[in-house]
């Protein structure tokens, strides 16, 4: 067996003011640091060509780096999410609806119960779970 742990998760987002509101406002994450990783790595890592701002937000579980595409592009994976535990998932879910971030609540068949997803403004989607 591999000793395994997750270090930190990789997103996109289109501008630091979004994602702040995201992932500071909305999900109370800290803003940790932020740095430019230079063309010449971004390059030899990613295939792309240009300078990249990442943002680090972390909380006591979860490292996040958010890179700063400063594009129109939106992630176009419908699939690929992000599942979190969080303990009051009705109080998340108004909070997102009233900073008009979209909220897929589906419910389950048979029970009061819901499944619950979140999207930001790139779209990268989040799987909300109750402990």
């Amino acid at each position: 067996m591999i000793n395994l742990k997750i270090e930190h998760v990789a997103i996109g987002s289109n501008s630091e003011v979004k994602s702040d509101k995201f992932y500071v406002g909305l999900l109370k994450f800290q803003k940790v640091k932020s740095f430019i990783v230079p063309k010449k790595l971004m390059n030899q890592f990613f295939d792309v060509d240009k300078d990249q701002q990442i943002i680090r937000y972390s909380n006591e579980d979860v490292d996040l780096e958010v890179f700063i595409v400063n594009e129109d592009d939106k992630s176009i994976d419908k699939f690929t999410h992000t599942c979190l535990v969080i303990e009051d998932r009705d109080k998340l879910v108004d909070e997102a609806r009233k900073m008009d971030f979209e909220v897929i609540k589906v419910p389950r068949e048979g029970s009061d119960n819901y499944y619950l997803f979140i999207k930001d403004d790139f779209g990268n989607l989040f799987e909300i779970k109750s402990p």
